[in-house]
């Protein structure tokens, strides 16, 4: 499926450039000595697997197990939780493209910086502008103030050294990669339908949690194992926790432009930890385009929090699908139909996903907060999300599995009555009380996500005297973070 330059820039604005890492920076800097006590000779013991469960999920699951390998006890869950990434959401509508990103996926490094700053932790974050998927970004993300290492610029600093460095200081490493050449069998899909990852693509998110420099091999943490079909489910044969020769490393990292995070600890969690976290989800759920987009708050194709679906519900009509055809996919508009109704449906998946774990999470990260209020309109999304999701969207991969669902039977139905009609007005018109059921659903949950949002902002109102005078203790800790797989968009592409 062809997407134009003003789609791709669109999802990459989303996915990536909000990211905030200026070139030039080649001084590394001190990693500390954990504060924890490790068996560490070449593989760092007791790093616990966290499967990341839904796709798009690897980049808090390889956070997750970095930070539970150092000491600090976050699920996947809490991750999402605590990065504010299961209480935001973004849709985009312009021309070609009509689509959401959730909340893993939009501005994945200030959300992540957000998150280091919360727990106060230390980062490195380490591109290669040689290759071309490290330039890209670097022009990306070169504006945006915070530091980064360019592997170009030094000859000592290295990505294997880097590993070893972190390795042998007790810290597990997070990196970005290409499953094109990961070993795993579960990655053949990509392999036999995708092939290697494009310049401007999203890679997968690895931990490594040891190196031996006699065998030449690194040991890794796989989150992605057990995602697609045929393989869906839980590797619990352990084939997660493999080995991988230094060249297939190099192949599958240089492909990535040797996206590298390195954390460490650092001065521990901060004293407002409650006050600032609760306050950045309300702000995340109402929809405060500064909170998301500070800066470039003026984009009239994004909404975000509760506008995001409120937007997404208003355009479930004749006339915006109509259009969204025509720009879209100027020939094959039966396929474009599929793809906006399949796409609506993973990306609601990966949010319902992310926002309920998130919801669970949240009482024990906010134990001082009375959260009753905000949860009680927060779940009366649920159902609703519920309704637009199904996990078959997310596991199927190339072909897309049949399902009962609103969004499938919506719009794979208008897609086959368009392909024996030619009447593109007529076959959407033939599901208008279908459409009328689907934004009913999108208004619902930005109904659902701006009362919770103010019913957090008042409470963080009627305890703001509490967080003046109560200092909450530090913790320390550590974490990384690495940029996600989509790959479902690109196979629908490659078919």
């Amino acid at each position: 499926m062809r997407i134009t330059r003003l789609g791709a820039s669109i999802l990459l604005l989303i996915m990536i450039s909000m990211g905030s890492v200026p070139i030039g920076n080649n001084t590394v800097a001190d990693v500390h000595s954990p504060k924890f006590d490790f068996s560490v000779s070449e593989e760092i013991t007791g790093v616990p697997y966290v499967w990341q469960e839904v796709n798009g999920f690897c980049f808090p699951s390889a956070l997750s197990m970095v930070l539970q390998g150092m000491g600090l006890d976050l699920s996947l869950y809490d991750i999402l939780a605590a990065s504010g990434t299961g209480f935001s959401m973004v849709s985009i509508s312009v021309d070609e493209v009509m689509m959401f990103s959730p909340g893993v996926m939009v501005r994945q490094v200030p959300w992540f910086e957000f998150f280091t700053d919360l727990y106060g932790l230390e980062m490195q974050f380490y591109l290669d502008s040689d290759t071309e998927y490290g330039y890209n970004a670097l022009q990306i993300l070169g504006g945006w103030g915070s530091t980064a290492i360019d592997y170009s610029d030094s000859v000592l600093i290295t990505p294997l050294n880097v590993v070893r460095e972190s390795i042998d200081a007790g810290y597990p490493l997070a990196i970005s990669v290409d499953t094109y050449y990961l070993p795993p069998v579960d990655w053949d899909i990509i392999r036999n339908y995708v092939g290697p990852l494009e310049p401007n693509g999203v890679g997968h998110a690895i931990t490594i949690v040891g190196y031996n420099d006699t065998s030449q091999t690194v040991q890794v943490h796989d989150p992605g194992v057990g995602l697609m079909e045929p393989y869906c489910g839980y590797p619990d044969d352990g084939r997660w926790n493999y080995t991988m020769s230094y060249s297939t490393l190099d192949d599958a990292w240089q492909s990535c432009g040797y996206v590298t995070f390195r954390v460490s600890n650092g001065t521990g969690r901060v004293s407002d930890f409650e006050d600032k976290l609760a306050s950045y989800i309300s702000q995340r759920m109402v929809g405060n385009r500064s909170a998301y987009f500070e800066g470039s708050e003026n984009y009239f194709y994004l909404g975000t929090g509760a506008d995001a679906f409120r937007g997404m519900g208003l355009d479930m009509t004749l006339e915006a699908i109509r259009d969204y055809c025509y720009h879209y996919m100027e020939v094959d508009k039966p396929n474009a139909i599929r793809y906006l109704g399949h796409n609506l449906e993973v990306m609601m998946t990966m949010q319902y996903h992310a926002y309920r774990s998130s919801l669970d999470s949240l009482p024990d990260l906010l134990p001082s907060i009375d959260l009753d209020a905000f949860l009680n309109e927060a779940r009366e999304a649920l159902t609703h999300m519920k309704a637009l999701s199904h996990n078959s969207s997310i596991t199927s991969g190339i072909d897309v599995i049949s399902r009962d669902t609103i969004l499938y039977n919506t719009f794979f139905g208008m897609a086959a009555s368009f392909e024996s009609s030619h009447d593109l007005d007529g076959a959407i018109s033939e599901f208008t009380e279908e459409l009328d059921e689907i934004a009913g659903h999108f208004f619902a949950i930005a109904d659902s996500w701006k009362a919770a949002g103010e019913a957090l902002s008042n409470e963080l109102e009627r305890l703001q005297p509490i967080f003046d005078d109560n200092l909450i203790v530090a913790i320390g800790g550590t974490a990384s973070i690495l940029l996600i797989s989509v790959v479902f968009m690109q196979w629908r592409r490659r078919r």
